[in-house]
Parts: C-alpha cells; sequence; structure tokens
C-alpha cells in the first residue's frame, strides 16, 4: 500500500506542477550547507540551511531546475538510493525522508531525533545511517531497509549513544565496521563500532575546530583539517605573520593507532601547513580525495579551494571561489563542485587546470540585515592578518574552541587566558577577562586589531559584528536534553548557592556581575583581580579559572576549594554541581 501511494505521489508531482519553477524562485537568503548528487549524475541537490529548502540543478545545463521547501533549518543532505534523500532539519529536531526523482520529490516522512541534528553518514549497502547530534551530544543510528513499505517512525531507531563532547564532523569507515566522531568544540575523537553503536576509544589531539575528515585511498591513514591555537605565542604582529599563534593544518593520523585504546595517535603524526606569510588559509574545512589520491580542502575562511598537484601531492595550487564555501562533490566529468554559503551559489571548477569555470546562483537573494552582515564577517578570516583565523577560528560557531590564548583581554602578555563562549555575550558586560572593556563594540575593535592583527574595521562593520553577536543565544542545557531533572536535588543547590554567597560575583540571572574581584587566584604575571564569567551552560566548559587549572566542575570546590568556607559533604558537592548544570 506504502509503495502505491509512492507512486501515485510521483505521478501527481509530474502532471500538477505544484513545486516552483526556476524563473519564480524567491528572492530570500538559502545559505547552502551540503550538496550531493543522483546517481546518474544529471541532478544535483543541494540543501539550504536558512530557507529551509533543497535546490535541484540541472547537471548538463548548469542552472536550478526545481527548489522545493522542506521547511526549518537544514543541515546535512545525503542520497539513500535512487527515489530517496535524507535531510536534517536542525530547528524541528528531525531526520526528513524524500521520495522522488529526478525534480520531482515530495516529504514523506519526518523522524524526530536527538535534538540538534548536524550531519549524516549513510551506509547504503545496509541501507541505514548514523546522525550526530550536536548540543544534545548524542550519536544516533537509524533503520532505513523498510523505508518503501513503512513511513518512519521511532522503530527505525535503532540505537542512541551519548558521548562526552559535542560531536559534528563523521566519517564511516566500512571496512573496518567503524564510525569516527568528532568534536565541535573539542580537540577529540571518538571511535564507535557500527555493529552496536558502542563507544570503543577517544583519543585527544592537538588543536581545535575540526572541519574536515576522511580516509586515505589504502585505507590506513586518517586526513583531517583543522587548526591549532598555541598558547605559548602572543597575539603580536611577528607571532600572527609567520602563523606562530594559530596554525591552520592537515593532519594525517594512522587508522590504526586511533582505533587502539593503547596506541599512541600522535607517534605517527604527519602535518602539512596550509596557507603561508602573505597568503594564509583560515578555517580549513571539508577534505575530498580523488580516487588517484589528490588531495582537496576547502578553505572556508579565505574563500578558496585548495588543491594538491600531481608531482606531490603535500603541494597545493588554490583557487578562488565564492564567499565561505563549506562543502564539495566531484561530477561525472571531474570537475569539483563547490557551496558558497554566503554567496548562495555553486562554482564549478576544472580541477586539472586548477580555474573557476562557472558559478551558479542558487537564487536572488534579498536584502541582508546588519546581523546576518555581521554573521558574514565572524566567518570571514580576511579581517585578520594575512587571512589566518577568523572570529570563528577560536569562537568556533559563537562558542569556543576551549583553548588558550596569550592577547591583551587582561591588558598584559605573559599569562594565556581561556578562550570564553560568546553565546550570550550581548547580555554579560563588562568585557575581556580584566573587565575593562565597558562596551561590547570596543571589544571586536580589540579582537580584530589587537588579536587578529587585523586592520582597524570600519563603523559599519563593527556594528554589524554586534548586531550578530547579539543573535547568538544559549543552546538548551545538557542535563535538560537527556534526562528529567531532579527538582529536589537542584534546589537544595541552589540553596547552597545562596548560603555560600556564590551570588556575590555571580549574580542571577544572569550570573555575573559588573565588577572584578580578587578570589585568590593569580595569573603568571601576578594579576589577581578578574571579571566573573556568567555560569550559564556552566556544564558545556571543558576548564574552568582564567588559565583553565581546573580540569572539572568537580576540581573547582575539590581540589581548589573556591570560595567555600568549609568542606562540602558529598551530598552538598552533588546538590551544588546539578545546580550548576542546570543553568
Amino acid at each position: 500500500m506504502y509503495h502505491l501511494r509512492f507512486m501515485i505521489l510521483l505521478l501527481l508531482m509530474t502532471t500538477t506542477g505544484w513545486h516552483s519553477d526556476a524563473a519564480e524562485l524567491e528572492r530570500r537568503l538559502r545559505r547552502p550547507v551540503s550538496l550531493t548528487a543522483s546517481d546518474n549524475h544529471k541532478w544535483l541537490y543541494v540543501a539550504n540551511q536558512n530557507s529551509g529548502s533543497i535546490t535541484i540543478i540541472d547537471a548538463a545545463a548548469l542552472s536550478v531546475a526545481k527548489e522545493i521547501d522542506v521547511g526549518g533549518r537544514l543541515t546535512d543532505l545525503a542520497i539513500l538510493d535512487d527515489t530517496h534523500l535524507l535531510t536534517l532539519d536542525e530547528k524541528n529536531h528531525q531526520l526528513v525522508l524524500l521520495a522522488g526523482q529526478g525534480t520531482h520529490w515530495k516529504v514523506v516522512s519526518r523522524l524526530d531525533i536527538a535534538q540538534y541534528p548536524i550531519q549524516l553518514q549513510v551506509d547504503r549497502t545496509i541501507k541505514r545511517c548514523f546522525i550526530a547530534s550536536l548540543w544534545s551530544r548524542t550519536v544516533t543510528t537509524v533503520d532505513l531497509s523498510r523505508i518503501d513499505h513503512k513511513p518512519l517512525s521511532q522503530k527505525n531507531i535503532t540505537a542512541k549513544l551519548q558521548i562526552s563532547f559535542e560531536p559534528h564532523k563523521m566519517c564511516l569507515v566500512k571496512e573496518r565496521k567503524k564510525l569516527i566522531v568528532a568534536g565541535t568544540f573539542q580537540n577529540k575523537l571518538a571511535i564507535v563500532d557500527t555493529n552496536n553503536l558502542k563507544l570503543t576509544v577517544t583519543k585527544k589531539i592537538p588543536g581545535h575546530n575540526i572541519r574536515g575528515l576522511a580516509i586515505s585511498n589504502d585505507g590506513k591513514r586518517v586526513l583531517i583539517a583543522q587548526q591549532e591555537l598555541n598558547s605559548l605565542a602572543r597575539s603580536t604582529r611577528d607571532d600572527v605573520h609567520w602563523g606562530n599563534m594559530l596554525s591552520n593544518l592537515l593532519v594525517s593520523l594512522s587508522l590504526d593507532d586511533l582505533c587502539h585504546s593503547q596506541a599512541d595517535v600522535l607517534k605517527q603524526r604527519e602535518v602539512i601547513h596550509l596557507g603561508e606569510p602573505g597568503r594564509a588559509a583560515g578555517d580549513p574545512g571539508p577534505i575530498y580525495i580523488t580516487p588517484k589520491g589528490k588531495l582537496i580542502v576547502v578553505l572556508s575562511g579565505v574563500n578558496e579551494i585548495a588543491i594538491s598537484n600531481d608531482t606531490n601531492r603535500f603541494d597545493f595550487e588554490r583557487v578562488a571561489v565564492g564567499r565561505h564555501p563549506v562543502a564539495a562533490i566531484s561530477s561525472s566529468d571531474g570537475h569539483l563542485l563547490v557551496a558558497n554559503h554566503f554567496s548562495d551559489s555553486i562554482s564549478i571548477i576544472d580541477r586539472n587546470n586548477i580555474k573557476q569555470i562557472e558559478r551558479v546562483s542558487l537564487g536572488p537573494q534579498r536584502e541582508l540585515s546588519p546581523a546576518e552582515r555581521g554573521e558574514m564577517l565572524f566567518f570571514d578570516s580576511q579581517l585578520s592578518h594575512d587571512g589566518w583565523m577568523s572570529c570563528h577560528s577560536c569562537h568556533t560557531d559563537g562558542h569556543s574552541n576551549g583553548q588558550l590564548n596569550d592577547n591583551l583581554s587582561d591588558g598584559s602578555f605573559g599569562a594565556p587566558k581561556r578562550v570564553l563562549s560568546l553565546l550570550g555575550v550581548g547580555e554579560t558586560g563588562p568585557w575581556a577577562w580584566d573587565g575593562k572593556v565597558q562596551t561590547l563594540s570596543q571589544q571586536v575593535k580589540n579582537s580584530i586589531q589587537k588579536t587578529m592583527q587585523g586592520t582597524a574595521p570600519s563603523e559599519k562593520q563593527v556594528a554589524d559584528l554586534v548586531a550578530y553577536l547579539n543573535t547568538l543565544t544559549l543552546p538548551l542545557v545538557l542535563t535538560e536534553l537527556r534526562t528529567a531533572p531532579n527538582e529536589t536535588i537542584i534546589n537544595r543547590g541552589r540553596q547552597l548557592f545562596q548560603t555560600l554567597d556564590c551570588k556575590r560575583c555571580h549574580v542571577p540571572p544572569l550570573y555575573t556581575s559588573t565588577a572584578s574581584y580578587d578570589v585568590g587566584l593569580k595569573d603568571s604575571v601576578g594579576n589577581t583581580r578578574f571579571n566573573p564569567p556568567s555560569l550559564r551552560n556552566v556544564g558545556r566548559q571543558t576548564s574552568f579559572f582564567h588559565d583553565g587549572r581546573a580540569l572539572t566542575l568537580k576540581d573547582v570546590f575539590t581540589k581548589y576549594k573556591h570560595q567555600t568556607n568549609r568542606t562540602l559533604t558529598e551530598v552538598e558537592l552533588n546538590a551544588l554541581l546539578k545546580y550548576l548544570t542546570s543553568l
């Protein structure tokens, strides 16, 4: 019966013309994030984040054929077979199944999954998919073997794995029956057994901002596009210029070492530096390897694609594309198709001659708001000296990379400080660790000129960036996303928070204050007064205090006895921690 309904649906879509033609495309922001091609390479499908739509491009004509409204906020797209597409809707927390062919598609199922889904990995052989959910810290397996007969339901979810970090990029290693899961903010890689979705090992690696994962053609190496922030370097012109402070890397690790719990993953680590002084390669993204072994790296921050040459696979030639490229695939004729997020376009790259030969517009754009212009600037590495970094490089997707950086946020060099999250930053002034920056506009100027060593931004650029920063909101706390909170224990912790006078510095409802305090902590150059960071979403932090010396929230009270005038009992400590992680 389901198969019959599907065939009737195809007939209706073919005869009624209910999708907008390309000539009738609405003026709006699409913001492509993912693309895939039909098996016969006649059609290219593009997932658009902001518009919640899928654009269908005629590969031969290189023109938009249709645009289908799916709804929500799309984060990824994959093809399952000739008649099914899968996409993720981050806004409604759903896996969306579409049925159809060519230019005719229809949403046939929506499956509620762990909140904030961000990436798909599809195993087409077994007909299943793996879904990484960002703020839920969850990986989900969905069985897709009977979708021709039944719509998706919760019975299709065969397993869920909760991990210790926010996942993003994933890579399926079918031969080993493993799934590699990389952290969005933390420098961690998890190896998951795909047979039972059990975690086998988690490895910590140097660096952050992992935006590309790929397996070498011989199946022996894992390639990772990432950045590395050096806490020993300073945000001076020299350290930025020479790539000492922040480097953009293509890292190669042994897959055997990564999968073995006792192996040192750094022992056979190889590093390729992307970019050079005078022409850096800020915010490297997805990685692709051609059948002949040619490496392709998306350089999102500088609006380029890097392609290794035929004589030396570690020597790259670069080609300019649209603004903020985020995904790429190969076409049947060997060209490279690149999705440009902020340009709402697809670039067609001649891989052999290393040049852009065509750019396909996904449709007309409406006028941008200040916040939307600010978002473009936030992810633009060209704001920095030589293009080494963007705001996103340290404040990943508006949050934090969890690293230490020695800049002038405390008014001095020599004492690197923890990079703070920008989620909710518009409400938590003053800014900088010493609390001496009174406006967010001034903090933006300081970051561009003093930390990134860029040229002075215009007042309009500053205003736009501030407008964007004010849109960055906090996600739901992890405890709410995973379990029903124990209100009794949380209330007991709330009472302790009051009794211990934690509210003196961390004043509700923002859990910070405008003053700076000496709370018995001293940095390596003698500074003792710090402005207290907000405790909202403190449960997501990976380290604590200005220099990250406390590695767990529990250590704050047990190892460092932070502002407690007595030793807390285990029951009291548990209640206080439950309360703090509920904020």
